[in-house]
């Protein structure tokens, strides 16, 4: 079982107000799902769009990617990440929201830890 990592960012549709909503309601509907299938997830809504990180065993995160792609509260799925994963960061939360000062200071973390550790590795290889 190869543990993955699929971020994306998509279109809510309706208001701001509406989207939030459903943001919590996603939520609350999908984390027993999330669970038996062994994904953790967090998800925000910002300036009408949500963005989303699913982590888990690569069957059930595409799995999962599939029904998003269908779900009719947001247009314009754009995948930022997709991609394997050495240790979860949400491995907490079958589902979750965040708040998205927490959610994008969270997601800068990762990408400042994942740039450090690429400029290690090619550092390991310079002669």
């Amino acid at each position: 079982m190869r543990l993955w990592k699929l971020s994306y960012t998509s279109v809510a549709v309706g208001s701001h107000d509406e989207a939030l909503r459903q943001a919590h309601e996603i939520c609350a509907r999908s984390e027993d799902r999330n669970a038996r299938i062994g994904v953790s997830s967090v998800l925000t809504l910002h300036r009408g769009r949500f963005a989303q990180v699913l982590e888990g065993p690569e069957d059930a995160v595409r799995a999962a990617l599939r029904r998003i792609i269908g779900d009719p509260r947001h247009h314009s799925l754009t995948v930022l990440a997709d991609a394997p994963l050495v240790s979860r960061r949400y491995g907490a939360w079958a589902m979750a929201y965040r708040d998205p000062r927490a959610f994008l200071s969270e997601q800068l973390d990762d990408i400042l830890q994942q740039t450090a550790d690429v400029v290690r590795a090619m550092k390991a290889t310079w002669h």
